[in-house]
């Protein structure tokens, strides 16, 4: 087709948009190749995810700034990953470098380019050569030796075959990249939006419908399996309100861990780090911003699970389940995080809010912390990946009389299940550790190599077994939590009652005794276990804690004295949980023998 010498804003939506649509077209294959930073297999995820964003919420105008300051917004805001925020922040910059321009030429194009490839080098703490930093960087200086053409369609095609050559000589610049034999998978996808870019000029049409024949991206599938990672596993992104300058937030959190990329437009600022202290990060951050948003991925996991696979059934839980990390490693168990609303924050139960954190705060913060479900989107991205590595997956998630997760999660399930994948989602009609045993039982079944709808039915059965009973100190977070009625409550506190509290057959939290003091509240908890344990028997146990391991041996050894063996795990109970347990509580869980 013919093109015109200017670009105006409806036109450069349109070319950017088709290139975005190849990209989100190329996700799979750019994930079998991703061995760069880590070889987690979600570059090309982390780059559709921010296209998607882009195709869905950026506006077109005929004013050619006021597009490219769409898309950078929404890029910013929405960037997944190290590549989908360095290539965020080239838009930022080919926005920022475009403003108040109406329309542009080709020459200004290649001008404006350039300067926006120096953005992403800006971005980057520690840059590496041979990524997808040298590629956009070395095709954008390439673009003044091609001003000779006149043709917008020439230009850009002439310009691919360059960025072909520049991709293709990654192998040879990252050790990692030439022992795995293959291209940065953020550098392919940069040529796969140009390639969509080359595509409606070509058509003058948008299409998402690429022929795959035509991608020739590497179907690579043999990466090799030494690329563990022992340190800095959270990929963590902040996404924040704040005076600070992406070099001063840099400087804030480089002590936390590596891979940290900063990009911004106006006073609102995405930090991505590579870490082990998402906490840590996070409270740093708030201490010199307002946190808008937060993404963590374990990485450690991820690449576990791709090159190491150890069971056909994938199991994934929510973070109210309490359960030992040294299980949740070795069974490959996936865990998406609660919110936690401390004081206007929104933490990452567990994650950027933990045990210790909590229990020391939680009686400093000025207003009541609640939680929140995970988002949709959240829930559909852990399930999305577990389907790809898995046979097939199951879900056990907390009481749905105590939370809305397991409800979006069939939402997300039920949307999977029409593309024929095999999932299961379980109400555990429980919470804390006794989750956390059923979480256990499942990836003991998967380990026997039990098939999906028979552990289903095994599960079902175990959950009806299951017992929690917890000793609680003070009644005025299960009060303020709504948990207990006030008037109840008022009477209840009155005269100090520290109750053992459990969960019926229903998933409802109950007063199980009503007593005076925690060591009557223990007695009471270990008569029902031995009452239980003379009656069926006791499989498997745990304990669980809010405030210190140290504060609950006595109740521990006893414990362990009347099942006859060590607990499973011992572990802090959950944020969220503490929500309305408060400090100074304690638990048992237990799986009571079958019939």
């Amino acid at each position: 087709m013919t093109n015109t010498l200017k670009i105006n804003g409806n036109r450069i939506y349109n070319i950017f948009i088709s290139g975005a649509q190849k990209l989100i077209y190329s996700e799979k294959s750019l994930n079998n190749i991703n061995v760069f930073p880590v070889a987690d297999g979600d570059t090309g995820t982390n780059l559709a995810m921010t296209m998607k964003m882009v195709v869905s919420n950026s506006k077109k105008d005929r004013n050619l700034s006021k597009t490219l300051s769409s898309i950078a917004e929404i890029a910013i805001e929405n960037a997944y990953g190290n590549s989908g925020m360095i290539f965020a922040q080239f838009l930022n910059g080919f926005a920022k470098e475009s403003e108040l321009m109406a329309e542009i030429s080709i020459q200004e194009f290649a001008e404006i380019a350039e300067k926006a490839s120096h953005y992403t080098y800006e971005a980057v703490k520690s840059p590496k050569e041979g990524t997808i930093l040298s590629v956009i960087r070395d095709w954008a200086k390439d673009l003044k030796t091609k001003l000779h053409h006149v043709d917008f369609e020439k230009f850009i095609q002439d310009s691919v075959e360059k960025a072909r050559t520049l991709v293709a000589e990654t192998t040879q610049k990252l050790k990692v990249l030439k022992d795995n034999n293959v291209v940065d998978a953020g550098a392919k996808g940069f040529l796969m939006f140009l390639e969509g870019m080359l595509e409606y000029l070509r058509s003058g049409k948008i299409t998402n419908d690429f022929k795959a024949e035509n991608l020739k991206l590497q179907n690579h599938t043999n990466i090799y399996k030494n690329t563990d990672v022992e340190i800095n596993r959270y990929c963590t992104q902040m996404y924040i309100e704040t005076n600070k300058t992406s070099a001063e937030i840099k400087a804030l959190v480089a002590v936390y861990g590596d891979s940290i990329v900063v990009t911004g437009r106006n006073n609102r600022q995405q930090v991505h780090i590579h870490t082990d202290v998402p906490q840590e990060v996070v409270t740093t951050l708030t201490t010199h911003g307002t946190l808008i948003s937060q993404k963590i991925e374990d990485m450690k996991l991820t690449n576990n699970i791709i090159h190491n696979r150890k069971y056909e059934v994938g199991i994934v839980t929510d973070s109210i389940a309490d359960i030992s990390q040294e299980i949740l490693d070795n069974e490959q168990i996936t865990i998406i995080p609660i919110n936690l609303i401390c004081d206007g924050v929104v933490y990452l139960d567990k994650l950027t809010m933990t045990p210790d954190m909590f229990y020391k705060k939680i009686d400093t913060f000025k207003m009541n912390p609640t939680s929140a479900q995970p988002s949709y989107n959240t829930i559909e991205r852990a399930f999305s990946g577990l389907v790809n590595h898995f046979d097939s997956v199951i879900g056990i998630f907390v009481s749905k009389r105590m939370s809305g997760t397991f409800n979006n999660a069939q939402k997300v399930v039920g949307k999977l299940m029409q593309q024929g994948k095999k999932i299961s989602v379980i109400n555990s009609r429980t919470n804390s550790a006794a989750q956390g045993l059923l979480v256990a039982k499942a990836a003991e079944l998967a380990a026997q190599g039990i098939p999906h709808d028979e552990m289903v039915e095994k599960l079902d059965d175990l959950k009806k077994r299951t017992r929690i009973f917890v000793s609680v100190k003070d009644l005025s977070h299960m009060i303020k939590g709504g948990r207990i009625s006030k008037p109840a409550g008022y009477v209840l506190s009155k005269i100090n009652l520290q109750p053992v509290v459990s969960i019926d057959a229903k998933g409802n939290g109950i007063v199980f005794k009503k007593t005076l003091t925690q060591q009557s509240a223990m007695e009471k908890i270990l008569a029902q276990l031995k009452k239980d344990k003379q009656a069926k028997g006791i499989e498997d146990y745990a304990v669980v804690y809010s405030d210190s391991v140290d504060s609950i041996s006595t109740f521990r050894n006893r414990v362990k004295s009347v099942v006859g063996k060590p607990a499973k795990f011992v572990v802090p109970i959950s944020p969220v949980v503490g929500l309305n347990a408060g400090p100074g509580c304690f638990a048992v869980a237990y799986v009571m023998g079958g019939n």
